[in-house]
């Protein structure tokens, strides 16, 4: 039995650039295959831990996926071009829903932008609202969102 976490999360990482990987209990499977004894909540510590993001598949679906600097940016132009991604500026927010199952990837890619005009974002699984710092508006960043676009 392998208990290390260091080591669980470099096989998880492993894992998941090996393997189409969709959901936590598929992981936590392929682990305790591999002579892991883990469970669901250690694997989804693990998950939060390394910043894992479901990104979509070509053929539906979502799988996990590590970020890298590049990625980010990337991520945030395909699901800003995606016909289902509506955005809207209102005073210091700027609320945009997109295709569910994109939001936590759009929030940490905004987030890991460190955009100089975002004060905070919130988002869930279809909506991500990012807050704008005083002295901006949500419309210079809606402006700015579409030109990365």
């Amino acid at each position: 039995m392998v208990s290390n976490k260091k080591e669980r999360q470099a096989e998880i990482k492993k894992i998941i650039t090996q393997q189409k990987v969709q959901k936590q209990d598929e992981l936590v499977q392929i682990l305790n295959e591999r002579g892991w004894n883990v469970t669901q909540a250690t694997v989804s510590r693990d998950i939060a831990s390394m910043q894992l993001v479901k990104v979509p598949l070509a053929r539906g679906g979502f799988a996990y996926d590590i970020m890298h600097g590049a990625d980010y940016l990337v991520q945030v132009r395909a699901i800003l071009n995606e016909d289902q991604t509506k955005i809207k500026a209102q005073n210091n927010m700027v609320l945009i829903q997109v295709r569910p199952g994109t939001g936590p990837v759009l929030k940490i890619s905004l987030e890991t932008m460190d955009l100089p005009e975002v004060f905070g974002v919130l988002g869930d699984d279809s909506t991500v609202l990012v807050i704008v710092k005083e002295g901006y508006t949500g419309k210079q960043l809606l402006y700015q969102l579409l030109q990365l676009s």
